[in-house]
């Protein structure tokens, strides 16, 4: 399989993960994760500024997480199941139907939506301009459930499909660990959910709780964007395996061969080499130099004879009798 749509969606929701934590992290010096009493409160319109776009980031993100893995289940899945088909364009449908609403009822909750944060700077000389029509609190907690629910739905869908396959023991395994984490990511969703009702009660250590709802927020939304990667993760292990593998025997090979290549090189300078170097054929042509100045030239050659003999005789005299034969040759 190349890469496609989901992939696609799984790199967008990635973005919008990075800039909700980068988000968080420039929101600590205002007060977040500090208690009420202990902001500034000339901080606070700007905790409400960065709190408006991440309530938008967190919408974002879910679409993206959510779209991508019902886009993998559409390319992997046969849809001649009917009600497998059509659970999936549901899903889709339900996801980009809350996507819209959420994301429309975020940015015009005021208008204009700068009058969310701006009516808690206490720096201002004039009021500032425009309504807000939403009740926060009840819409928050009813978007988050609502979300919580889709997760649940999108991430047993499929076990009903999976259920059936004859798989090995070690896939079988592979797909609980792809469970497993979305179960985390749906336990991450509903304690994000809790933190949310906390921090919309009335006299509640807003700030405080903001600090853990930023916190769940980015497991829940870090856990699922993993757990919509972890199908595709299996090949790319066993590719990153395939060319460790390849790599490690190419590097053995090659000290075998260095350690051969040293030691017939010992071999020939210890054994092999005279004042002809080692290699040449050593015979009477060759000792002389190929002297063609003519004359008598005596060369001299060799021969072992044995026998065998038994008893004290082989022991006493040896078993080998050389005898030397002299020719004369001429050149």
């Amino acid at each position: 399989m190349g890469f496609s749509w989901d992939d696609w969606l799984s790199l967008g929701g990635l973005i919008f993960v990075v800039i909700f934590g980068v988000v968080s992290i420039i929101t600590v010096p205002y007060g977040i994760g500090k208690h009420s009493w202990a902001v500034e409160p000339t901080n606070v319109w700007k905790i409400m500024r960065t709190g408006f776009f991440q309530a938008a980031d967190y919408i974002i993100v879910h679409w993206f997480i959510k779209m991508s893995i019902l886009l993998f289940y559409k390319r992997v899945f046969t849809l001649n199941i009917r009600w497998f088909k059509y659970s999936v364009y549901t899903l889709a449908a339900y996801t980009t139907g809350w996507f819209i609403s959420c994301l429309i009822a975020v940015i015009f909750q005021c208008v204009p939506p700068s009058r969310f944060w701006t009516q808690y700077d206490i720096e201002l000389t004039t009021p500032p301009t425009g309504f807000c029509g939403v009740k926060y609190p009840p819409f928050v907690i009813a978007s988050s459930a609502l979300n919580s629910v889709g997760d649940v739905v999108i991430f047993t869908l499929p076990i009903a499909m999976l259920w059936k396959l004859q798989l090995k023991r070690l896939q079988k395994f592979a797909l609980f660990l792809v469970f497993a984490t979305g179960a985390f990511s749906i336990a991450a969703s509903f304690i994000r959910l809790s933190q949310t009702h906390k921090a919309t009660e009335l006299n509640a250590d807003t700030t405080w709780i903001i600090g853990d709802l930023y916190m769940w927020t980015l497991v829940e939304a870090g856990v699922g964007l993993i757990c919509s990667c972890l199908p595709v993760i299996g090949p790319l292990f066993g590719l990153v395996r395939e060319k460790m593998t390849s790599y490690l025997a190419s590097l053995s090979t090659q000290k075998g061969l260095n350690s051969n290549s040293k030691g017939s090189s010992n071999f020939g300078y210890q054994y092999g080499r005279g004042k002809l170097g080692m290699g040449h054929r050593i015979d009477s042509e060759t000792a002389l130099g190929h002297d063609k100045r003519g004359g008598i030239v005596r060369t001299d050659s060799f021969r072992m004879d044995t026998q065998l003999r038994s008893g004290a005789e082989s022991l006493h005299n040896g078993a080998a009798f050389p005898g030397r034969r002299s020719s004369v040759s001429m050149v």
